[in-house]
């Protein structure tokens, strides 16, 4: 049976404001080998994005409709141990992993702020897990959280994500924060996912519902300028409430309040060389992107509340 694509039933990944590029994994079988043979979603010139493939694993999915593989590293001993970070015992393979491809369209650059996605495993799975980049070779996992409530997965040292209770069902709050190395990248950026300590060579690793939040930019007449050409203060803020001075900003803009998954929280026209107020005060702590944007450039700036 097709699985219903509901909010966050598909790979996502939007690269610019008003576009949403959905990896659906909706041609996923048990029999269609270890690239998603779904359709490559459309970028626009901004971005090529290619197909999401597995390495390392079996020769097809267990499961349809998503990425489900198993023989993953080995290190959880079952009983009371799995529920402990400690009583792990294993080590990522990183010959093993599953990995997509993003690629700057001709004349333009990509901006990547954050990352979203759903794990899960089966009864003998994995229970750690871990996203890198090609922009260090694969060196370093990068920033990791989980959204609240935590109470089934814990971020450890070294940016692990951990499952720490014995369930099967989906976890969707994992965030990866994508540093300053991802800002105005004008080559292609690949992601892997990885995951070890599973209970037994059969269990499995399986995302869906994988989101990229950021932003694409023509490189000839719009322009990404540097964060630093705004000052946005207090940040972090201890009641939500930011100024926005635009005194270097010569055009008419619109400023757009992003959270850490995409959802526009704030809108607001802004004149050009002003000082904008900006009321997050009713918003939960965290991280969250400011764009500033007009004709001639686009302009990005990560504000955190910290009441």
């Amino acid at each position: 049976m097709k699985k219903i694509t509901l909010l966050f039933a598909s790979v996502m990944i939007t690269f610019c404001a008003s576009a949403q590029l959905l990896y659906t994994f909706d041609s996923v079988k048990t029999t269609s080998g270890t690239t998603d043979p779904s359709p490559v979603p459309v970028g626009g010139a901004g971005v090529v994005c290619g197909s999401f493939s597995a390495t390392g694993t079996p020769p097809n999915s267990l499961a349809a409709f998503r990425f489900d593989f198993s023989g993953w590293a080995t290190g959880s001993t079952g009983g009371p141990a799995d529920t402990l970070y400690s009583g792990m015992t294993g080590s990522v393979n990183t010959a093993e992993y599953y990995e997509v491809t993003l690629t700057p369209g001709v004349g333009y650059s990509i901006t990547g702020d954050s990352i979203k996605f759903e794990f899960e495993r089966s009864g003998t799975g994995v229970r750690t897990y871990a996203v890198r980049s090609s922009l260090d070779g694969y060196a370093a996992n990068l920033t990791a959280v989980y959204g609240l409530p935590t109470t089934n997965v814990d971020v450890q040292a070294g940016n692990v994500f951990f499952l720490k209770r014995d369930i099967l069902t989906p976890q969707t709050r994992n965030i990866i924060v994508l540093g300053p190395s991802f800002m105005n990248l004008t080559s292609a950026v690949t992601f892997r996912f990885y995951a070890w300590n599973s209970e037994a060579g059969t269990g499995t690793f399986s995302i869906d519902n994988v989101m990229f939040i950021g932003s694409s930019t023509l490189l000839t007449g719009i322009n990404e300028k540097n964060s630093s050409a705004v000052a946005v203060y207090p940040n972090p803020s201890a009641n939500g409430m930011f100024t926005a001075d635009l005194s270097n900003v010569s055009e008419n803009s619109n400023i757009i309040v992003y959270d850490i998954i995409g959802n526009v929280v704030l809108s607001k026209d802004a004149s050009a060389n002003s000082t904008q107020l900006i009321d997050l005060s009713t918003f939960a702590n965290g991280s969250y992107f400011m764009s500033i944007k007009n004709d001639k450039e686009v302009i990005t700036k990560k504000i955190i509340i910290n009441k």
